[in-house]
């Protein structure tokens, strides 16, 4: 992928052309998201937000947060959303695309190089709730069985069942 945001060409193959456009808009998507995590705003809305509507594509801009949509967005109805850049497509505003804007500056070139590869934009949810959560403990084992959305990954979501916080804040996997 580096090679390709140096101006290599996309390799020829329809497969792997489509993991190198991937890993680039992952890559955007993520450092949004960690600039979301890191001041703990990655799971409440901000004003200017694109929201998405739970188990949908669908995407709503919400220009003030009211108590409705803070409820909602705590029940789980509704979630703040990150870029996966390309062209076209709704932007934040106000609070949400000053702190998506800042952690994308460092991914211009990648950007660019997406819009002209005519890779349309879109968004995704900035959390996960994993579904049909199901769980078992047997002889130390434990067995965990959920369904994900779309985009979603299970490693990501062990790492979270299995990272711990010791008393003086530093993190690690039990």
């Amino acid at each position: 992928m580096l090679d390709w945001v140096s101006g290599a060409p996309l390799p020829r193959d329809r497969s792997l052309r489509s993991l190198v456009l991937s890993t680039a808009r992952s890559l955007c998507f993520n450092a949004a998201a960690a600039a979301r995590v890191c001041p703990g705003s990655w799971n409440r809305l901000l004003e200017g937000e694109l929201v998405n509507l739970d188990g949908s594509g669908s995407i709503f801009l919400a220009e003030a947060i009211d108590a409705g949509l803070v409820a909602r967005c705590a029940a789980g109805d509704v979630h703040p959303t990150g870029p996966l850049p390309g062209v076209g497509g709704p932007a934040p505003q106000a609070a949400a695309a000053d702190i998506e804007r800042q952690a994308l500056s460092a991914y211009d070139e990648v950007i660019a190089r997406l819009s002209a590869f005519g890779v349309e934009s879109a968004r995704r949810p900035l959390r996960c709730v994993p579904q049909s959560l199901q769980w078992s403990a047997e002889a130390g084992a434990l067995e965990l069985r959920f369904a994900l959305p779309r985009g979603a990954f299970a490693t990501a979501v062990l790492r979270e069942v299995v990272m711990t916080v010791d008393e003086a804040g530093e993190t690690g996997i039990d």
